[in-house]
């Protein structure tokens, strides 16, 4: 007992250590892709960590994986409420936005007023991720304690669009942004079993990261209807490194730690080759960006498989470990979301209940309810997300609700 809280307040330490070591201001959006079981489960995975998620979760997760693992494909997708919303927008009115310019000064009047009153606040956001290719070695005994070693390759992709409805001066407007992503992650992390007490991994991402950017702001009705939306793609390079630990206590109680992009990555973004639209446009803009560094970003969690579940005083059923609850509190260390201004918003609840091959999830994410559901076949993974998320700083500030699928083919 005595080794247990010495290791649990070494914990407790490096995660106040990191939190002040990461302090950064909040620049570029993180190369991040969440995984559909983990947000089935309210985000609640920095302890869990099993499976191919771990790249993103917790580097130290892959010590879990006994078998070579190769995924060969991986498509993820997620689509939010406002997509449904603007989609049906467009359907029903599409005829006056392809042909703004030609109805008459009272139907354009019209038509700007039926904008106003149902897209304004709308904000479609959609993320398509593929193929998203990995490998990860399963352990390799690296001395007589029976320590060992795992590491793994990935190479993951994703193109994130959202746009956003504004009133304008004038007329309504429409502002985007489109990102393509690319990051190659190489983890490596290590088991260590010669504790008096406990076991502990340690790993560390090895992170190349590429992004091309595109977006504009106040898009006319004229150029929308002409399709025309113009503007200059920036790319930029960057080298990233995570860190993971993960602490199991014993078979029941695990503990995880994970930092992200620990030296402040940055993107020195330059005008890429690559045009879309009327180059003309473009003639004003700079052909290169100030460097935008990636925030840092701290989540703590803990995860707890219990043997026995009561429905009654003195009442249980034996749960054959099939049940993970997982509480973990994320993003401590931004400075532009300190804790005690948002404490809720990085707190996420989840469990998951394992009927092979089946899964069913359900938890808080940032206060908001998620559930989802999975079936794990012997090469292929099917799995879905429903998950509310908060897009503001407070949370019930702004809700989006978004759907997550993904479909993966993997072979061990």
């Amino acid at each position: 007992m005595k080794y247990n809280v010495k290791l649990l307040m070494f914990f407790i330490l490096l995660s106040i250590g990191f939190a002040k070591i990461l302090f950064a201001v909040k620049y570029e959006n993180n190369l991040f892709i969440k995984g559909v079981r983990p947000m089935g489960m309210g985000g609640a995975f920095t302890a869990i960590a099993d499976d191919e998620n771990a790249f993103f979760y917790n580097c130290a997760g892959i010590t879990q994986i006994y078998d070579d693992t190769l995924q060969i494909f991986s498509l993820r997708a997620d689509v939010d409420n406002h997509v449904a919303k603007a989609y049906a927008f467009y359907n029903e009115n599409k005829d006056n936005i392809l042909h703004f310019t030609d109805l008459s000064p009272e139907k354009q009047g019209e038509f700007v007023d039926k904008i106003v009153s149902n897209m304004l606040n709308c904000a479609p956001n959609v993320l398509v991720s593929l193929p998203n290719i990995l490998f990860i070695k399963r352990p390799i005994d690296i001395n007589r304690s029976k320590n060992s070693l795992n590491f793994g390759l990935g190479f993951f992709s994703y193109v994130k669009a959202i746009g956003e409805f504004d009133k304008g001066e004038l007329l309504p407007s429409l502002s985007y942004k489109c990102e393509v992503t690319g990051v190659g992650i190489l983890p490596i992390a290590f088991r260590i079993y010669s504790l008096n007490s406990g076991v502990l991994s340690l790993g560390v991402n090895l992170k190349y990261m590429y992004r091309l950017v595109n977006s504009k702001e106040e898009l006319s009705l004229i150029e929308i209807g002409k399709l025309d939306f113009g503007g200059n793609f920036f790319d930029a390079t960057a080298f990233g490194m995570d860190f993971g630990v993960i602490y199991y206590l014993n078979s029941r109680w695990h503990f995880g730690i994970n930092a992200t992009d620990l030296y402040n990555s940055q993107f020195k973004y330059k005008k890429s080759k690559i045009r879309f639209g009327d180059d003309k446009k473009s003639d004003s803009i700079a052909d290169t960006y100030d460097p935008q560094e990636i925030n840092p970003i701290l989540n703590i969690g803990c995860a707890y498989i219990p043997e026995k579940l009561y429905y009654w005083p003195g009442s249980y059923i034996y749960t054959n470990d099939n049940i993970t609850f997982a509480f973990d509190l994320t993003d401590l260390n931004n400075p532009n979301e300190s804790f005690s201004l948002t404490p809720f918003k990085k707190v996420h609840i989840g469990t998951e209940c394992r009927l092979t091959p089946f899964s069913l999830r359900a938890g808080l994410n940032s206060g908001y309810l998620s559930f989802g559901a999975g079936i794990r076949l012997k090469a292929v993974n099917l799995e879905y997300a429903f998950y509310g998320e908060e897009k503001g700083i407070l949370p019930g500030q702004d809700p989006d609700w978004i759907h997550g699928f993904l479909l993966s083919i993997k072979l061990r």
